[in-house]
């Protein structure tokens, strides 16, 4: 089998990548002249160059493959302009090359994220029958880019895949919590406990290829998580704290603190096209009360079932991070 991967030189990409090799696929890995390739490099894949937002780029790519699993996308941008050229018209770009170039690919996988779903309350975790309130910039092109792949559902086989807060190895973005508390630090944004769904990289993996080789309605839209139940960041700051065996002081942090310091940085991007993760868009985000999902429909109709529990899966990060020198 032959299988796609765009955004495969990423944190989620390059696990997918490595699994399916494990199955024995032809993987061919859709990346940019500025890709970094750190997780690609030394394996026996076919590499592709391409842009999304370049259409003729993508043809050598779609053709030929069974598998298609479009995971690139862009999560730091200046402006919604920014974030709609690669996650809502790159999107289109890639979906029409797939029609015209190869129409009997046996499904099409798009990975989207919760932030397209929006946010909820602590008591109520998003179900898919949920309507899409997406409240940033990010979440609003993501949930573009879904409705256009399931403009396709009537002619290709498409499934739509939106996970959580996703962590483990070389994720760097909650290796912002493990760097804080190895400074005895716990960061609580404003006066209220903040809730967030979690889900381990390789139990995201095994949704993502179980929604492409299990049968499925096209146009089948799933939420994933680690099965958990609802926890705080607190919670989960913790548990990393308890795995790394140190201790740690809560601090609060202002709202009106963080926006002004998104404000600020976003301002620093806009001049100098740097970018920085906090940010308005960003700020959006961090400040709703809960991002819940309710897996148990992959659960019930594909039986993913998670294998990493937090724990576990803090243990084996926090080991990683370590070896890579992250970590103390």
């Amino acid at each position: 089998m032959k299988a796609l991967v765009t955004g495969a030189s990423g944190f989620i990409g390059s696990h997918l990548v490595d699994r399916l090799l494990q199955e024995n696929y032809e993987v061919t890995a859709l990346i940019r002249k500025t890709s970094r390739l750190r997780w690609l490099e030394n394996k026996p894949i076919r590499l592709t160059m391409g842009d999304l937002r370049e259409p003729e780029s993508l043809v050598e790519a779609v053709t030929d493959q069974d598998f298609i699993f479009h995971l690139a996308g862009v999560i730091l941008a200046r402006n919604t302009q920014e974030f709609a050229e690669t996650n809502h018209h790159g999107t289109e770009n890639l979906m029409e090359a797939i029609m015209a170039h190869n129409p009997r690919v046996k499904k099409t996988i798009h990975v989207s994220s919760l932030a397209a779903g929006g946010p909820t309350t602590s008591d109520y975790p998003l179900t898919e029958e949920d309507g899409s309130r997406p409240i940033s910039a990010y979440g609003k092109t993501k949930y573009a880019g879904e409705q256009t792949v399931l403009s396709y559902k009537d002619r290709l086989n498409v499934s739509v895949i939106r996970p959580p807060v996703v962590y483990g190895p070389r994720d760097k973005g909650v290796l912002k919590f493990f760097q804080l508390i190895e400074k005895h630090i716990r960061v609580n944004l404003g006066f209220r406990n903040r809730y967030a769904s979690i889900i381990h990289v390789s139990d995201l993996v095994e949704a993502i290829l179980l929604a492409a080789t299990r049968e499925t309605m096209s146009g089948a839209l799933y939420y994933v998580g680690d099965g958990g139940k609802p926890r705080t960041w607190i919670d989960f700051q913790n548990e990393i704290a308890g795995v790394l065996e140190t201790w740690s002081v809560k601090i609060r942090v202002p709202l009106a603190l963080m926006f002004l310091t998104a404000s600020l940085l976003h301002g620093f991007y806009l001049i100098t096209g740097k970018a920085t993760w906090i940010n308005l868009d960003k700020y959006r985000e961090l400040s709703q009360e809960a991002w819940l999902c309710d897996g148990s429909k992959i659960q019930r109709e594909l039986g993913y079932t998670p294998n990493v529990t937090a724990p576990e899966g803090i243990r084996q990060t926090a080991a990683w991070y370590r070896e890579m020198g992250w970590l103390r």
